[in-house]
């Protein structure tokens, strides 16, 4: 027997400008009622990204380097649909950097049930 999970979207995408040095931490927030518990963060450009979240005002995101852990998730190039990530209650921060010039897409997300 599958199991299927339903995404609804929470809030207006938000994009951020990615560089070469971490960004200034951006809100995500619902624009509605519901808690969001989930959000999609999509990177369409031929640069890594790394992202860090944080439920208030995200530390800076660091590229990861050999030996050296990282707050930091890092996403692919190129990806043709985002990635979903488990993210703080009704609202979290973020912070990006890349390996050259990117737009990060993020979308809040809630569980349809």
């Amino acid at each position: 027997m599958s199991n299927t999970s339903v995404f609804r979207i929470a809030g207006p995408t938000t994009a951020i400008s990615v560089t070469t040095s971490s960004s200034t931490a951006v809100t995500i927030a619902p624009s509605n009622n519901d808690q969001i518990n989930y959000a999609g963060f999509m990177n369409t450009s031929n640069n890594v990204v790394a992202v860090t979240i944080a439920p208030t005002s995200a530390p800076a995101a660091v590229l990861p380097v050999s030996g050296t852990p990282s707050n930091s998730f890092v996403l692919g190039v190129g990806m043709s649909s985002p990635m979903v990530v488990a993210v703080p209650p009704n609202s979290f921060s973020v912070t990006t950097i890349g390996t050259g010039s990117s737009t990060l897409y993020v979308t809040p997300m809630s569980d349809q049930s």
